[in-house]
């Protein structure tokens, strides 16, 4: 029987207890389209897989043993259960974490020492890096003249998506299914958009400005505006999460708080 979110979710607080990840997000991240769950109570993995016609993209979005259960080589069989299938499906890379859109962290955090050591060991190559940043949120900031910041009940930030960012579309779907989607308009246009809480529960974005628009404080506006939002629910401080602009939220007074090694392995 496939282990369901609130199992997994215990297993993870077992073994990540400063992560914070609840059921619900694990039912987001690990129970989307095309995954996989691998395991039991004591160690897991949750492999993502898409493609057709022979060609696939594979992840593992999250590889967890219970402390109880650790050097029994658990990882190591369900990472080579994962290259298998994997493999199966046509896929000629199997890379960690960056699952885009449902993931739950952007790589392999620095921090986990075992997990590295593991991934190395099999044979996972690094090819890159990526930081989350937290961010106090009392954070404001004002609209610019003629903008309008408001959460989102329409369809226009889908709509910028879809023309100029559709890796964020899914996103951006649900985070205003959920209420969790803000936009900013000018004259009726929506020219930006920012998310919380989609995959992880206080975790900002995706966020985005029509490209024609940056500059022009519209981001500052969507930061402020998602700050406000998650204060109201109890949050003190939010992580940015994958962020790109390190300069842009350094401004805003975040600072680089977690980061995640890159890797694949080559099947």
């Amino acid at each position: 029987m496939k282990l369901a979110p609130d199992g997994l979710a215990r297993l993870v607080s077992a073994a990540l207890p400063d992560e914070g990840l609840t059921p619900a997000d694990l039912e987001t991240c690990c129970y989307g389209p095309d995954t996989e769950i691998l395991g039991d109570g004591d160690a897991a993995a949750v492999l993502t897989m898409t493609g057709s016609g022979g060609l696939a993209a594979a992840w593992i979005v999250l590889l967890v043993v219970h402390p109880d259960r650790r050097r029994e080589g658990r990882g190591r069989a369900l990472v080579d259960e994962s290259a298998t299938r994997a493999r199966a499906a046509g896929a000629i890379d199997l890379h960690l974490g960056t699952a885009i859109p449902r993931y739950v962290w952007p790589g392999v955090d620095f921090r986990f020492t075992a997990a590295l050591a593991l991934f190395e060991t099999i044979g996972f190559e690094p090819y890159g890096a990526a930081c989350n940043m937290a961010i106090p949120t009392s954070f404001r900031a004002g609209s610019p003249s003629g903008i309008v910041v408001e959460r989102e009940d329409g369809g226009g930030a889908a709509s910028l998506a879809s023309r100029s960012f559709p890796h964020w579309l899914d996103e951006v779907e649900r985070a205003r299914a959920a209420g969790t989607c803000y936009a900013a308009r000018a004259g009726g246009e929506t020219i930006g958009f920012a998310c919380h809480s989609v995959n992880r529960a206080g975790w900002i974005g995706p966020m985005a400005t029509d490209p024609e628009r940056e500059r022009s404080g519209v981001g500052r506006a969507l930061l402020g505006a998602i700050c406000a939002s998650l204060a109201a629910a109890g949050h003190v401080e939010a992580d940015i999460a994958w962020v790109g602009p390190i300069g842009f939220y350094a401004k805003a007074g975040a600072a680089v708080s977690r980061v995640f090694r890159n890797a694949k392995l080559t099947l």
